[in-house]
């Protein structure tokens, strides 16, 4: 939930409906975006982060979203559920808790004009694949610096030690998925993915990504996702500015990895 400086709130299901109430007696909200397609509300998935753009009565009307998108990373909504439905599920096989039902995460951008979502959703960052149906992902809120803070878990399982033995359909290297996942900013002879972090994006309107290694962007690329925090397990909510942070690393493709330096984040 958000409140706009008019007084308006913007409320956030985790289905995917986000509805806009004038004022707390308000009995009639108006439907300001139907992204139910495109979330897997399933389980501890969902659209389960929302904020306002710091400037939203001042010229930058945006409502940024964190949500379980349904479909692998890169792919197309729906893929487990069903179009416009309220709530999904997950077919055995795979079996949710088995092999899982396979999903990513979203941040994405959403335009208001007035009380409802004008043009299309913009993804800002497509990540987080998720094998298992808990540890999904988190909040997202704004930073003194005026950038974007989203935190995810790492879609791992949580009845076993997983280390992506289980199939490794996220693609991770040997030994070192599941819940491993959260560890890979301080791995820096591999990948790192966004899987159990908090990013930092830029959300300026001229977004888009660019491949920088971090060594060499002390200022984030425009739209680039930067890892600031790892080891988050679940993508509880969590403010903006994590206690456990190294340099920041640009991410190349939205939400895919990215090689960063050599040397692991200081402790």
């Amino acid at each position: 939930m958000q409140f706009a400086a008019d007084g308006r709130i913007f409320v956030a299901e985790k289905s995917g409906l986000i509805k806009v109430f004038h004022g707390l007696s308000d009995p009639s909200p108006t439907v300001f975006a139907d992204l139910r397609t495109q979330v897997h509300n399933f389980w501890d998935r969902g659209l389960l982060g929302i904020t306002l753009d710091p400037q939203f009565s001042t010229g930058r009307p945006y409502v940024y979203v964190l949500y379980t998108h349904d479909a692998a990373l890169g792919g197309t909504a729906p893929r487990w559920g069903t179009a416009d439905a309220s709530s999904d599920g997950c077919p055995n096989p795979p079996g949710a808790t088995a092999a899982g039902c396979v999903v990513s995460g979203h941040l994405s951008k959403l335009t208001a004009n007035g009380d409802v979502m004008a043009g299309p959703e913009q993804v800002l960052v497509d990540g987080w694949c998720q094998q298992f149906p808990s540890h999904s992902v988190g909040t997202v809120a704004f930073g003194a610096d005026g950038k974007l803070y989203a935190s995810a878990g790492d879609g791992a399982s949580f009845n076993y030690e997983d280390h992506g033995q289980t199939g490794n359909p996220c693609g991770d290297p040997a030994g070192e998925g599941g819940a491993l996942r959260a560890q890979s900013l301080r791995n820096g002879s591999q990948p790192t993915v966004l899987s159990g972090s908090v990013i930092r994006v830029d959300p300026t309107p001229a977004w888009q990504a660019r491949p920088t290694p971090w060594p060499a962007a002390p200022t984030p690329t425009p739209g680039a996702s930067s890892p600031k925090a790892c080891a988050t397990r679940s993508g509880s909510p969590s403010g903006p500015g994590p206690t456990r942070s190294g340099p920041a690393m640009s991410g190349g493709t939205p939400g895919r990895r990215s090689t960063g330096s050599s040397t692991p984040p200081p402790r």
